[in-house]
């Protein structure tokens, strides 16, 4: 019989926890060019500016101003000598002064005014006297339409045709400007009459731009009329303006489009490269180079390619590292793993004691040599995080070698071997900077020094130098470590920097070392932008013993 407590608990286990599903991403490009955010953002920001000063163009603001307050000086001029022609012709003195009509439509009659130019002539009850648009007005004789084809004419609905006249007219704020600033001819010709002149911009019922002059005629001193004079023109020219404008901005659409195309295919296009070569990258193993190489455009986004290939290589290398590195720690591990299991296999049948023994013996060197091995594989394996999480800094170079050179001089090995440190007599005031990781280069020079000590004989020396040189038109620093010790074979100079790999001097503890130092020296040296290789000193035919020797880029 199942519980009740077991079923709850059998119903509890089968539930799974939700979990948030993230969406996957898509393959490819996931926009078309025509609706990229940064193809917007290149075509918007050209149309921005060029509308800004399309709108400017075609208001003429500044243009229009100076152009009415020329019109109201040169309508004042010619108002100010009508008005004393008409004083002089007026008959009368004083109170009994009056304007001598006749002559009055005679005078208006000869001016030459200009098209778009009305004058009108008011007598002091504001009726008006002459004007000279009805004196100059012609009259045009010609057949009407058809009866028909007028009742047509009205009853098809209007057309709307656009025009840019029409759509800035209609905007808001010049449709208040308008309003507020109405034409009242009353208001003109009652303050012409009380001896002021009038002069200023207006707008008629038809919202046409009206430039005016309302000027008093004066005999002595008495008012006998009010001579307006009135230009309508001033928008037509402005308009001629705005025509004259429209080829230029047609060409300023036309240059903007062709900049914003030119921008997006050297900006949008390479970069849409680099992100589809991107997101190939990271969805297999098999297109370590796809990443595209912009590194002749010699800008950002030149560099932006080297620097994604550069990290897509170190990338896949370092992949590959960790995929060698797995299989040489089980390579390793595996062989005391094998002794250890051989070894308590025998033990149970071991019947004597020194039998025993030597097999117990087997077992605790063999352990002893894995704890050393995680050890070190523990402390490779976390160089690539320390150097990845610390921040780069100047090492004052000189200093730090000679800090290392004194602890091992304190220290004085067991055999005698002593640790120097040289450096030239002209180079010893300079200031000799790296930028890296202090702990993790000292840690090389640890393990060069300790590696060089091991082949050392008795009361050798281990000699540490410093120097400066120029590469390729660089300033590098060189790093040397030298030892006393029988050097090493010449096949095997590239190969003592593998993982793993010991060649040990005669009367060493087999298992004393994991062969992980030199890879590790080379792991670090390499993340500071340098190398190190070994080579031995020689004399003639004779090996002095072996030298470490690591460039590195000088830091000004």
């Amino acid at each position: 019989m199942v519980s009740k407590h077991s079923m709850e608990s059998d119903t509890n286990i089968a539930k799974p926890k939700k979990r948030r599903v993230q969406k996957e991403r898509r393959q490819g490009p996931r926009r078309s060019i025509l609706f990229s955010r940064l193809t917007r953002v290149i075509f918007l920001s050209h149309l921005f500016g060029l509308v800004i000063l399309m709108l400017g163009s075609l208001t003429l603001n500044q243009y229009t101003v100076g152009l009415i307050e020329a019109r109201i000086e040169n309508l004042k001029s010619q108002a100010q000598l009508v008005t004393s022609i008409m004083a002089d012709t007026a008959t009368g003195i004083g109170a009994d002064a009056q304007l001598d009509l006749d002559r009055s439509r005679e005078i208006i009659g000869r001016l030459d005014l200009p098209p778009g130019w009305r004058l009108r002539l008011h007598d002091t009850g504001q009726n008006l006297l002459v004007d000279s648009q009805q004196m100059n007005a012609d009259i045009t004789v010609s057949e009407l339409d058809p009866i028909e084809d007028v009742i047509e004419k009205e009853n098809q609905p209007e057309k709307y045709e656009f025009s840019w006249e029409k759509l800035l007219k209609g905007l808001p704020w010049r449709e208040r400007g308008r309003d507020n600033n109405r034409r009242d001819l009353g208001s003109e010709l009652r303050l012409a009459l009380a001896g002021n002149t009038f002069s200023g911009e207006r707008y008629d019922v038809d919202d046409r731009l009206i430039v005016t002059v309302s000027t008093p005629v004066y005999r002595v001193q008495e008012i006998l009329g009010v001579v307006t004079l009135e230009s309508f023109d001033v928008e037509d020219i402005v308009d001629q303006e705005r025509l004259s404008l429209l080829p230029f901005i047609g060409w300023a659409i036309f240059a903007s489009m062709i900049s914003s195309v030119a921008l997006t295919m050297s900006i949008v296009f390479p970069l849409r490269d680099l992100s589809r070569a991107a997101e190939i990258v990271a969805r297999t193993n098999k297109k370590i180079d796809q990443i595209p190489d912009f590194s002749y455009r010699k800008d950002e986004i030149g560099d932006l390619s080297v620097t994604l290939g550069e990290m897509t290589r170190g990338l896949y290398s370092r992949i590959d590292d960790i995929a060698d590195f797995a299989a040489d720690v089980a390579h390793e591990i595996k062989n005391p793993l094998t002794s250890i299991r051989s070894a308590s296999d025998t033990l149970n049948h071991a019947k004597t004691d020194e039998q025993r023994g030597k097999l117990i013996n087997i077992i605790q060197t063999d352990v002893s040599r894995m704890d050393r091995l995680i050890s070190d594989i523990s402390k490779a394996s976390k160089v690539d995080a320390n150097l990845a999480r610390d921040k780069a800094e100047l090492i004052n170079l000189p200093f730090l070698v000679q800090n290392v050179a004194s602890l091992y001089m304190e220290m004085r090995a067991d055999d005698g071997v002593k640790v120097t440190f040289n450096m030239a007599e002209n180079q010893k005031d300079k200031d000799i900077y790296i930028k890296g990781f202090e702990t993790p280069f000292a840690q090389v020079l640890r393990n060069l020094i300790d590696n060089a000590i091991t082949f050392s004989p008795p009361n050798g020396n281990v000699q540490l130098s410093l120097k400066t040189i120029r590469e390729n038109n660089a300033k590098r620093v060189i790093v040397t470590v030298e030892d006393d010790g029988p050097g090493i074979p010449v096949d095997n100079l590239e190969t003592i920097f593998d993982r793993f790999y010991t060649d040990r001097p005669r009367g060493a503890q087999f298992g004393s070392h994991s062969g992980l130092g030199l890879a590790i020296c080379r792991q670090i040296v390499t993340a500071h932008k340098g190398y190190v290789f070994a080579e031995n000193r020689v004399d003639g035919d004779d090996t002095l013993g072996a030298r470490f020797v690591i460039n590195l880029p000088l830091q000004s």
